[in-house]
């Protein structure tokens, strides 16, 4: 069996890294593993209760902030393991969780990039994350987000442009070939930024159906106060690829989940895009490129 190298960044929100790391350590029973957490500057007792665990544990105290794909690349060059497991610790993770994703690097036509599963939110019972698409304003969303239940009869793994760095793993040297997480992303779409580097490498992006977690998403302190700045880095590298590869395959399903959002909450609506959606699911024209 390959080793694991668990790597989780945290940054405050003990509260949650209690709640997770239990369901981990029981859910790795079985498996040749390390866990590497590391700690960027908390305050709440995070770093004195990470500096107590035992091994498999190794936890790195930083002294100056990083970011999460700062954090992420750090913890990847102090593992050992084959294969790399990216995971926030603001999950719980069910017996059984590992082993269809680890099973998709194997099972699934390649060269196999990213593996991502199911995720939903215990506060509403909802769907978070079905896998990633790319709507024609471009900005990713999550496909299934805001569904009542996992839709049933999904195949054993589903193919997507990109997935979620929530909760996902890859090969270590599929990772290292295109040099990890830019670390210009200052904790946003620094996990789309891989996968489409790793696509423009021939690399295919997967979700393990039969591995569905609980994504309790606690923002950490400061997690969004970048979010417009990362989206705008964003499209400028990547919006040509998108426009003219991703969103023609995407449309249909972004389409989909813009308007399921939109039923759970309304107040968010955006109009235009709103409009876009409903043309695009009914069949009206060829969906817009970009904004």
């Amino acid at each position: 069996m390959p080793k694991l190298s668990i790597i989780m960044a945290v940054h405050n929100r003990l509260d949650l890294t209690r709640l997770c790391l239990p369901s981990l350590d029981a859910s790795l029973a079985g498996h040749d593993h390390e866990i590497i957490i590391v700690d960027d500057l908390s305050t709440d007792g995070t770093r004195e209760f990470l500096a107590a665990l035992p091994a498999p544990y190794r936890c790195i105290l930083r002294e100056t902030k990083g970011n999460f794909s700062i954090n992420n690349n750090l913890g990847v060059r102090a593992s050992t393991g084959d294969i790399l497991v990216f995971l926030n610790n603001d999950t719980e993770l069910p017996r059984g969780w590992i082993e269809p994703m680890l099973a998709a690097l194997d099972a699934c036509p390649g060269p196999v990039g990213m593996v991502g599963n199911i995720q939903t939110i215990p506060a509403t019972g909802r769907v978070d994350h079905l896998g990633v698409v790319f709507p024609p304003w471009l900005t990713p969303l999550h496909v299934g987000q805001h569904r009542r239940r996992v839709p049933a009869g999904l195949p054993r793994f589903s193919e997507w442009n990109a997935v979620t760095a929530a909760c996902c793993l890859c090969r270590r040297e599929t990772f290292e070939a295109v040099g990890g997480f830019d670390e210009a992303y200052v904790n946003g779409c620094e996990d789309i930024d891989l996968c489409l580097r790793l696509k423009r490498a021939g690399h295919r992006h997967y979700t393990a159906n039969e591995s569905i977690i609980a994504h309790h998403k606690g923002a950490s302190p400061g997690r969004k106060t970048h979010n417009d700045a990362n989206l705008v880095r964003l499209k400028s590298i990547w919006a040509e690829t998108i426009a003219r590869e991703l969103v023609p395959g995407d449309a249909p399903a972004a389409a989909r989940s813009y308007l399921r959002g939109a039923l759970a909450r309304p107040a968010k609506v955006n109009a235009g895009k709103l409009l876009r959606s409903l043309r695009i699911v009914l069949g009206l024209g060829r969906p817009p490129r970009q904004d």
